[in-house]
């Protein structure tokens, strides 16, 4: 699957620039092409389907230890790199890359498991039992294992106990880190990871976006959010991917704790998963955006799918919420310096939304990791005021973000939901999110 088209990464808080577009029409099905993978493993002899998913598995930890390495370097620079530098350092864009990868990995895991659980037949059974007997043998290979598989382990279902609040987090040293990789660097195999990721990465351009005080479907400055236009001290917290399956009401909960809103932008194909999951946030009070119908990189694919992953995702998910959506948000970010991407985004009358705090809570790690790096990036920005990013599809997401949501409530913070935000500037309130 390393084989495709050279994916196209052009994600910054500052001037977005998209510097290179390659092969978009050989490339833009590339997610269909794992869909059809899934059901290709499928046809196989059962030691073929065993030795399939053994180098599925390795490829997608061999990424994430790719991520781990970066995560680290990313967790440095934060310490002593200026904002406008963060979101283009070489370990941001590095990581970027690597969730494209382990995304597409995953999905087609994810196919391959959903398919198995709805046969009946013997093959189909025991298929079902190699690949659940072989993350599990994965995961006790080591603690960069065990983690690598965190997120698969929980797409595929797991449930969130936090009423016995007996989960336990923990990071691996960056000794652990160094060791794995060097074990992986004599594999030739991981020199073609390591080559992806680099071809992935991107340097952008210097410069700042203009900060545009008013926000409407448009796509010029003026139809993207990044939150650093916010006035001192105005955040809001937003969470990406869901519905989950219970994670989602973890957070909602935490949220109506704390006497908090948010904006989710869901994915049309995680609502109609979960339809009831993703009706009671709406029910909350919480604000609902979307994120595209099943999580594409829109800047590799053509227009009908384009359509689908815009157009239609937002139906889908205000015929379930029974609202208008006026924000939208790109999978990984991608495309907001791609003019059709962007045409189409406003012409649904939509608003983009970026983020200039990135938890990067999609990495497994500890919660207090993610609750560091997030108070360390909101810390860095001008005005201390923006957009956060979360993920409500993770369990360490649900802990770390009610650290960070005490953290809103402190020293004159004040937190909205994007439409109050919007709304009040559009109208020059005096004070914004009062």
């Amino acid at each position: 699957m390393f084989k495709n088209g050279i994916l196209v990464l052009a994600i910054s808080m500052g001037l977005y620039s998209l510097y290179w577009r390659k092969n978009q029409e050989a490339t833009q099905r590339k997610r269909e092409i794992a869909s059809v993978g899934a059901i290709e493993i499928l046809a196989v002899d059962e030691l073929s389907f065993a030795e399939s998913l053994e180098e599925k598995l390795s490829s997608l930890h061999s990424y994430y230890v790719l991520g781990q390495k970066n995560l680290r370097d990313f967790d440095r620079l934060l310490e002593e790199t200026p904002m406008k530098d963060v979101y283009r350092s070489k370990a941001y864009l590095n990581l970027l890359a690597v969730r494209t990868q382990v995304d597409l990995i995953e999905h087609e895991l994810l196919q391959t498991w959903f398919k198995l659980k709805a046969r009946a037949g013997r093959s189909d059974q025991t298929k079902l039992k190699t690949l659940e007997e072989k993350i599990a043998a994965f995961e006790r290979r080591s603690a960069l294992a065990a983690m690598s598989m965190e997120n698969l382990r929980g797409h595929m279902g797991d449930q969130v106990d936090l009423k016995e609040k007996k989960l336990r987090f923990k990071d691996v040293s960056a000794e652990e880190v160094e060791a794995e990789l060097k074990e992986l660097q004599g594999h030739r195999s991981f020199q073609v990871f390591e080559t992806n990721v680099e071809h992935l990465s991107y340097m952008l351009e210097n410069g700042e976006l203009g900060m545009d005080k008013h926000f409407y479907p448009s796509d010029e400055a003026s139809g993207n959010i990044t939150g650093n236009e916010f006035p001192a001290k105005v955040w809001s917290l937003t969470f990406d991917d869901g519905p989950g399956r219970s994670t989602s009401r973890v957070i909602l909960r935490t949220l109506q704790e704390k006497k908090l809103r948010a904006t989710f932008f869901q994915l049309a194909s995680q609502v109609k998963n979960y339809p009831a999951q993703a009706k009671e946030i709406r029910r909350a009070g919480m604000e609902i955006g979307a994120h595209s119908y099943s999580h594409l990189q829109l800047t590799k694919v053509g227009s009908t799918i384009l359509d689908r992953e815009i157009t239609e995702a937002t139906r889908v998910i205000e015929k379930l919420h029974g609202v208008d959506v006026e924000f939208y948000r790109l999978p990984y970010g991608a495309g907001v310096s791609v003019p059709h991407i962007r045409q189409k985004i406003a012409a649904n009358k939509l608003v983009h939304v970026y983020w200039n705090v990135d938890s990067l809570d999609w990495m497994a790690q500890s919660p207090e990791r993610i609750i560091k790096r997030t108070k360390g990036l909101m810390q860095k920005t001008s005005r201390d005021a923006g957009v956060i990013l979360f993920h409500d599809i993770h369990v360490r997401t649900t802990l770390a973000a009610a650290a960070v949501m005490d953290y809103l409530k402190q020293d004159g913070r004040r937190s909205c939901t994007l439409k109050e935000i919007v709304s009040q500037m559009n109208q020059g309130a005096s004070k914004v999110c009062p």
